[in-house]
């Protein structure tokens, strides 16, 4: 063993996807360092259907095969049910609930605006920020009785915008979104929450055109090579929270929310705005709100108000009030 290696002895963690590609290479990596693992996978198509065990119950033999405690499940996470029997499938096979890492995920076919399904935007969105909830909900009590948990979801570089990918930039939005609420409210608990956009080859990414970068992409951004990043923000030692990460190809890097300082004018009309632009979008006067809290902070400090606001402590706003 190395010294100071980065352990999950006695942990139990639910890897979702983790039947191929990435999600298997965190199962593997997480196994091999100690952990108990809940392979979650269905096996199924990128388009949900033809679900078989075979990839599941492959990854756990491999697990076991060099020593480690793995088992497989095979429920439709895509589904609140099954997300909910997948924590349960951790619970009763180990007792608990130590670290849930949100990996699988489905990418439609990219189409333009006119085009867009509403039948893939369910797939996609269920398959992310619902099973992201789903998941969440069912092992959050768990963690809190435990004062201890380790949260990770996969959201996608694709955030940033490319043609045709509107439905999948959404979903992998909205788990940025949960991530950085749930991580708030973890905080308290001991449970830590964290998202990465991992750069791989996987079914997704061997869909690319052909050309020399996609060979160059599938040779060298091995599902081996961004496992690392998850496997540490499924750590104990890591106290990071309210992240998200690159990871892929040896590379890491932080993905963040950033607002300018702006214009402070008068808002008295449309002329005003369109005059300030320049200044607007000028690359300078940035910070890095890390919660609500952060940026009431930041508006109390602009105007001058005097009063902030602690959304940390407290929900923010009041319940909605029945006639």
């Amino acid at each position: 063993m190395v010294q100071d290696e980065v352990r999950f002895d006695g942990r139990a963690m639910l890897v979702t996807g983790a039947g191929r590609g990435l999600g298997r290479s965190y199962a593997m990596l997480l196994a091999s360092r100690g952990a108990k693992v809940v392979v979650a996978d269905n096996g199924s198509a990128m388009d949900g259907a033809d679900g078989s065990t075979d990839p599941a119950d492959a990854v756990v033999a491999e697990i076991r095969a060099a020593g480690g405690e793995a088992i497989a499940c095979v429920e439709d996470i895509a589904s609140e049910a099954g997300a909910t029997r997948a924590v349960e499938a951790c619970l009763d096979a180990f007792g608990r609930i130590d670290g849930l890492l949100h990996n699988a995920s489905t990418l439609p076919n990219l189409v333009s605006a006119d085009q867009l399904s509403s039948e893939d935007l369910e797939r996609v969105m269920k398959i992310n920020p619902f099973a992201s909830i789903w998941l969440t909900r069912a092992a959050w009590p768990h963690m809190v009785a435990r004062q201890y948990g380790r949260i990770v979801f996969t959201s996608s570089s694709g955030i940033y915008g490319n043609l045709g990918n509107a439905l999948y930039a959404s979903a992998k939005s909205a788990c940025f979104g949960l991530m950085r609420c749930f991580a708030v409210e973890g905080a308290k608990h001991g449970i830590i929450v964290n998202a990465v956009a991992p750069s791989v080859r996987s079914r997704m990414t061997e869909r690319f055109p052909k050309s020399p970068f996609t060979d160059w992409f599938l040779e060298t951004m091995t599902p081996e090579r961004a496992a690392v990043a998850g496997a540490w923000l499924m750590s104990e030692q890591c106290d990071h929270h309210g992240q998200m990460f690159v990871s892929g190809g040896g590379r890491i890097a932080r993905i963040t929310l950033a607002e300018t300082e702006g214009y402070m004018g008068e808002g008295a009309s449309i002329e005003e705005v369109r005059d300030a632009m320049p200044g607007i979008l000028a690359d300078s006067s940035y910070y890095f709100p890390r919660d609500f809290s952060e940026r009431a902070a930041k508006m109390d400090e602009l105007y001058g108000i005097g009063a902030g606001i602690d959304a940390n402590s407290d929900f923010a706003m009041a319940p909605i009030q029945k006639d």
